[in-house]
């Protein structure tokens, strides 16, 4: 309470439209305007070409055949999109996997073999590396217990032994401490103590 209301929720990705609201899109870097989350930029080799900001950057501009380099641009029939480019054959290191050209090394939807797809985890989105599923964590939480069976366990911004980041407890001295959006407060006082210099 000290710092009043710190937040502008109607601006803030980490707090969009909410305290702990975070914004976390699909191969993109999020933004947030009038409380809504928005897509501020794509990663590299995508495209928001569905307008849709929920689902972020949901077009591979490398490998799709409706979008191939840039939005809107398809390849003729007979191509393949592979590397942003329409061709005749995939160049490596893609694989030709149902009318695209896809990396198995890579690509959460054929990892390692044409069709398999990676499972997201828990709070967490799907990644293929070395073409073996894996996760990587949303804005917000930490796979504190370095397993993605369970995913991202931990709220960093309530979880009092993962306060802010994995392994950081709030403990406040003489005290029972709160954690609110990533930082460690005082819940209460212990009997005989109080917290008189704020």
């Amino acid at each position: 309470a000290a710092n009043g209301c710190e937040t502008n929720v109607t601006v803030t990705p980490a707090h969009c439209g909410a305290c702990g609201a975070a914004c976390s899109l699909a191969n993109a870097t999020a933004g947030c305007a009038a409380g809504a989350c928005t897509v501020a930029s794509c990663n590299p080799g995508f495209g928001n070409c569905d307008g849709n900001a929920a689902n972020g950057c949901e077009t591979n501009l490398n490998t799709s055949n409706a979008s191939c380099g840039v939005c809107g641009r398809a390849c003729a029939a007979g191509q393949v999109c592979s590397a942003g480019a329409c061709t005749s054959v995939c160049s490596a290191p893609t694989s030709y996997c149902s009318g695209s050209c896809v990396n198995l090394s890579t690509d959460p939807s054929n990892c390692r073999a044409c069709g398999t797809i990676c499972a997201a985890p828990p709070n967490a989105t799907a990644l293929c590396v070395a073409g073996t599923c894996g996760g990587a964590c949303r804005s917000g939480f930490g796979d504190c217990n370095n397993s993605m069976t369970d995913g991202c366990e931990a709220n960093l911004g309530t979880s009092r032994p993962h306060c802010g980041g994995c392994g950081r407890v709030c403990a406040p001295a003489n005290a029972t401490g709160a954690c609110s959006g990533g930082a460690c407060g005082i819940a209460s006082c212990n009997a005989a103590y109080g917290d008189c210099n704020r």
